[in-house]
């Protein structure tokens, strides 16, 4: 005799399956950060006062030839200045009804804060990676190609040219030339050195979260922040400074600051800051193309 087709499933004792909840949320992966500590700094000048700084630009002089008997040649350079203006406010903010706080299982004013923290030091990151348009040193590489050694080798020797500094330079580069210059067997093959029980190229350096590697003694950095252009290539736009290229002044450093907004019976949280970026050595930085 046939049973029929009335069978107990997954669909009618539904109800019976208990839905189990981690612990542990998923956050939202975080884009690697790394210019606020690569630039110069002008924060405490601007630490609760004004809107905008002047610096003072000091001129090089000349060796003149003496001859007996004659004046010595006096110089007097017009000097200008370079002006930050402190004009970034921006602010991130989320609110909390109690029906949600009261009843979530999850510590969100904690988990938003630090979202919504992590989205101000983002965007001070790309307000500094977007500056790269108003570099005077030539450019080097090549739109929709990946970057190569030659290219490193070209963007540094652009850096001696202008008489930048050996010692606080950076590379920046967008993370899919990463992978281009791990294909690169002298950056990670000690054989290539000749020294194979000691660290590559790209394995040396200062410690940093988003540090890749050290080439040419300049430490490289990865980031999704380096800006994009979409088109046909897209255009990634890397960059290769000097720490004196770009110039960071933050007037308010990142603050949190909550509220219980009776009317909405809710919980208000809002993180902002007060900054602002410049070029200040505008040969000093590089744009390197890929």
């Amino acid at each position: 005799m046939p049973l029929g087709t009335a069978h107990m499933t997954t669909t009618t004792g539904d109800v019976f399956r208990p839905e189990v909840w981690s612990p542990e949320v998923l956050r939202a992966t975080e884009n690697a950060l790394v210019m606020a500590n690569l630039v110069k700094r002008f924060d405490s000048l601007v630490t609760g006062k004004g809107d905008v700084i002047n610096i003072p630009n000091l001129s090089n002089l000349t060796a003149s030839d003496k001859s007996a008997s004659t004046q010595v040649t006096l110089q007097s350079p017009t000097e200008v200045n370079t002006q930050i203006s402190i004009n970034k406010h921006k602010e991130s903010s989320f609110l909390i009804e109690d029906l949600l706080k009261v009843q979530s299982n999850y510590e969100l004013m904690a988990e938003y804060t630090s979202k919504a923290g992590e989205s101000i030091a983002r965007q001070i990151d790309t307000d500094l990676l977007n500056e790269y348009t108003n570099f005077t040193n030539t450019d080097v590489g090549t739109y929709g190609t990946d970057i190569t050694d030659a290219v490193i080798v070209a963007a540094a020797e652009a850096l001696d040219l202008a008489n930048a500094p050996a010692e606080d330079r950076a590379f920046v580069i967008y993370p899919t030339q990463k992978s281009a210059l791990l294909r690169l067997e002298k950056f990670v093959k000690s054989d290539w050195l000749g020294q194979y029980q000691s660290p590559t190229v790209v394995k040396t350096g200062v410690p940093s979260r988003f540090m890749w590697g050290d080439i040419y003694g300049v430490p490289t950095y990865y980031t999704k922040q380096v800006p994009l252009t979409a088109g046909t290539p897209t255009q990634t736009h890397n960059v290769f400074i000097h720490k004196e290229a770009l110039a960071l002044a933050l007037q308010l450093a990142p603050r949190t600051q909550s509220a219980y907004i009776i009317e909405y019976l809710s919980n208000l949280t809002v993180v902002d800051t007060i900054y602002g970026v410049k070029p200040i050595r505008t040969d000093f930085g590089i744009e390197v193309r890929s």
